[in-house]
């Protein structure tokens, strides 16, 4: 049975990731929308980026949908939306145009730049709220965060509570922990920006904002199932030279190095699986090329 779609219109950095996870659990299928937002037609709920900044259209296109707009505290979301702007993004050229083309239309720029980005923040929130006045059972303003978890999300879509915790989800911190142990062993930016690939700015910004001298190299620290984490784990092994090396100079299981690197061996195989099968679906679809 078909439900009625669910597009979240929060901007990125904003409790996004957990809100998948938890539409995930209430059943939702869920899709990053690209341009081409008709994908939707397949999903139940969109996540933004696209539907942030063509909420408009979409409400055209599916009338009788729901639109979640997830907001936190300006000051915190502009340190983690600059943080994530400084990553050395793993964009391929033919993606690169469809992200500027984004950046543009929701901030009017490409760029960071703290006070371009504070007030097309409120904007947002404005054009939101505003768009939706006559119409509040339509649109939900939700602070993950500060929220009391399932109940505002579940009255909101008129689904049960389950009996999961709500998913507070913060990935990216959880790499930045990773990344401040590199950071505190090694003592060397370039080191762990070659370990991330993420660029200079980035692992420069996280040192400035952390005492690294204060850094507790003995408190736990659990590696995720983030392909993020997993990939710098791979990296981290090569450069002290194994598992049992990088377990021992930062302080982390051994077992929890080798899951991840089977995580990543698995995230590898299942691309070479794709891509065969999409290589085989091109050759039964056109048979007389290649």
């Amino acid at each position: 049975m078909s439900r009625q779609k669910v597009f979240c219109v929060g901007l990125g950095k904003t409790g996004t990731t957990s809100l998948k996870a938890a539409l995930g659990i209430l059943g939702y299928r869920t899709i990053r929308l690209p341009l081409n937002w008709k994908g939707i037609t397949d999903f139940d709920a969109a996540l933004p980026g696209v539907s942030a900044a063509m909420y408009t259209e979409l409400d055209q296109a599916f009338p009788g949908s729901k639109f979640l707009l997830t907001v936190r505290d300006v000051e915190g979301w502009l340190r983690s939306i600059e943080r994530d702007m400084s990553r050395k993004q793993d964009v391929r050229r033919d993606r690169a145009a469809d992200r500027n083309e984004l950046l543009m239309r929701l901030y009017g720029r490409t760029t960071f730049d703290s006070a371009v980005f504070r007030q097309a923040y409120h904007d947002h929130e404005a054009r939101m709220k505003q768009f939706f006045r006559d119409r509040p059972d339509d649109l939900l303003v939700l602070n993950i965060t500060t929220s009391a978890g399932w109940e505002p999300l579940c009255s909101f879509l008129g689904v049960p509570v389950p009996e999961a915790p709500f998913p507070f989800v913060n990935k990216a911190s959880e790499l930045d922990e990773l990344l401040m142990r590199l950071l505190h062993v090694t003592r060397d930016i370039g080191a762990v920006a070659g370990i991330s690939k993420y660029s200079r700015d980035y692992i420069e910004n996280l040192a400035q904002g952390r005492n690294l001298e204060a850094y507790d190299l003995e408190e736990a620290l659990s590696l995720k199932d983030d392909r993020r984490i997993n990939k710098v784990i791979k990296r981290a092994c090569a450069f002290f030279g194994g598992p049992a090396a990088a377990a021992q100079a930062l302080n982390l299981a051994e077992a929890d190095i080798r899951q991840a690197l089977e995580r990543q061996r698995e995230h590898a195989r299942a691309k070479i699986r794709t891509g065969h099968l999409v290589a085989r679906l091109k050759r039964l679809l056109h048979p007389g090329r290649g």
